[in-house]
This record gives structure tokens, C-alpha cells and sequence, in this order.
């Protein structure tokens, strides 16, 4: 089966020529720009082709739309599941890590980007209690601050998204903190 692409170009080249039959024909007419007239039966025939060319593209159309709609629904899925992983990756480290609520919050926010100022301010907390939770945070997890966080999480997620069957070679940044 041809490329959405090649499809989309050939029911577009259809619909472009059909298109152009209509109004050139009808241009033709109200001008008078036709000296002889056409054979009626070659005028019906070119008239019924150009017509089924535009059934034809309503129905791949239809159907390249069914195709598009159904990927659309399925990545809007993998999203969510995507989502749904990464949070239960992030629950099951804080546990591990032992972390309390409030140290949890912090490095969600952490972990989304934000600065003990800006955390601060989403939490109503000051920004010392929110230096000290992210300390307490990065002590537990072993890891060595902000960045050293928002990479553990990327590192999971880019070794579980592989999809090779080779070993990975390359060590974590936890392993490679750790060897160290």
C-alpha cells in the first residue's frame, strides 16, 4: 500500500484535475471560447470519469481521516500510559528514597524545572524549608543535586523505552555515581 503522503498527493492530483474539468468546461462555455462543440458523448464520458474521480477522493479521503484519527488516538494513549509509567517511576523511587510528603512535593517540582524560589511560592513554604527539603531529598536518593535528579529520572526512562535486544553497555548515573 502507497505512502498517507503519496495517497494525499494522487487524491489531490485527482481532485485538481476533475477541478480543473468542471471550470474549464464551464469558463469555456460562458466565454464562448469553443469554436466547434464538443461531441456529446466524449462531453458525458470525460464528465463521468471526472465525477467518479471525485467520488473516489471522498473515499480515500474518508479513509485516510479513519487513519489519521485512529494513530491520533492511539499516541494520545501511549501518552497517557507514558505518563501513567513515569509517575508510578517517580512514586516507586520516592518510596524507595523514603521520602516524607513534603520532600516528595519538593522534588516533583524539582524535577519539573522549578527553583527553590518558585517552589517556594507554589507551596507556601519559605525558601529555607524548601532548600532544606530538596538537601534532605538529594542526601536520601545519594544523588548530588537538581540536575544529577532530573537525569536519574531521564536515564529511566531512556534505558526502559529501549526497545534493543543488545545489553545496554552503558551504566546508569546512578551506577556510574556509584562507581566512582
Amino acid at each position: 500500500m502507497p505512502s498517507s503522503t503519496a495517497m494525499i498527493l494522487l487524491v489531490m492530483a485527482v481532485q485538481f484535475a476533475c477541478a480543473a474539468f468542471f471550470i474549464g468546461f464551464f469558463v469555456m462555455d460562458l466565454t464562448g471560447l469553443r469554436s466547434t462543440p464538443s461531441s456529446y458523448t466524449l462531453f458525458e464520458l470525460v464528465q463521468i470519469a471526472a465525477g467518479a474521480g471525485l467520488v473516489l477522493s471522498i473515499v480515500i479521503n474518508v479513509f485516510l481521516l479513519r487513519r489519521v484519527v485512529r494513530r491520533s488516538q492511539a499516541m494520545e494513549q501511549g501518552l497517557m500510559l507514558a505518563r501513567g509509567a513515569f509517575h508510578e517511576l517517580l512514586e516507586a523511587e520516592f518510596r524507595r528514597w523514603d521520602l516524607t510528603p513534603a520532600e516528595r512535593e519538593v522534588a516533583l517540582f524539582a524535577i519539573k524545572g522549578y527553583s527553590n524560589g518558585e517552589i517556594a511560592g507554589l507551596t507556601g513554604k519559605s525558601e529555607g524549608t524548601v532548600k532544606s527539603q530538596s538537601n534532605a531529598v538529594f542526601r536520601k536518593s545519594g544523588l548530588g543535586g537538581r540536575v544529577a535528579l532530573m537525569s536519574h529520572f531521564l536515564d529511566e526512562m531512556v534505558s526502559d523505552a529501549s526497545l534493543s535486544n543488545a545489553p545496554d553497555e552503558t551504566p546508569s548515573r546512578t551506577e556510574a555515581a556509584s562507581a566512582s
